[in-house]
């Protein structure tokens, strides 16, 4: 009897340990506990006027698994940091100062997740893909850096919006210094090619270049992981 009590208990256990288990790992039960669809869009369209834009209060996550690197996910939600120094949409931070704008109340948007957490919201990103892009296109990571930093900074002035540097660069958009560790290179690819494809109110505009030079691009941005 006393065996038998024993072993009741043990069952009772393993179920409630189990339960707890399987609510840890699954990324979406997460996602929803924590609110993130009241600032993520986590299905699609993205903002279609500049009405819809003016009120995203971050950044559309339903193409998240094309976008990003997983590994990066699970250490970004566990410690979310600015990624565009002037917000998600830069016209709702900037004031006008004495000697030039300012940037107001920026902060992560991303809520502090436990590793589990991090782990299983991670992987449930990596699910949300845009079916239209390609994989494979950056096949190796072999470029030409100085003709591509010519290109980035002398040709296209990429880093009148983006930060280059911790201080240097532009603030209108995400950094960049940090690119090749957080985005997955064949999305920053397909992007660069055209960005309205997956933001049609964004303001990067869409260039007029060969695909040589959007891949010389691609691999410059995706080498960037300081």
């Amino acid at each position: 009897m006393k065996a038998l009590r024993l072993l009741i208990s043990l069952f009772v256990g393993v179920v409630f340990f189990s339960a707890g288990s399987s609510f840890a790992a699954d990324g979406k039960a997460v996602v929803d506990s924590k609110k993130c669809g009241t600032c993520h869009k986590m299905q699609g369209p993205s903002a279609k006027t500049i009405a819809e834009l003016l009120n995203r209060k971050a950044p559309d996550l339903f193409y998240a698994g094309s976008k990003f690197k997983e590994a990066w996910l699970v250490s970004f939600l566990q410690n979310p940091t600015v990624l565009r120094p002037a917000g998600t949409v830069y016209l709702n931070h900037i004031k006008p100062g004495e000697k030039k704008d300012e940037i107001v109340d920026v902060k992560p948007c991303a809520a502090k997740l436990s590793k589990d957490e991090a782990e299983a919201v991670a992987k449930h990103l990596m699910t949300l893909k845009d079916a239209s892009m390609k994989s494979g296109v950056i096949a190796d990571e072999n470029f030409s850096k100085a003709k591509a930093k010519i290109l980035f900074t002398q040709k296209e002035a990429c880093h009148g919006c983006h930060r280059i540097k911790a201080d240097e660069g532009g603030v209108s958009c995400p950094t960049l210094y940090n690119a090749g560790a957080r985005l997955n290179p064949d999305w920053i690819y397909d992007f660069m090619k055209n960005p309205m494809k997956y933001d049609p109110k964004i303001w990067m505009p869409k260039r007029d270049l060969s695909d040589e030079d959007f891949m010389l691009l691609a691999k410059f941005v995706a080498s960037m992981k300081e």
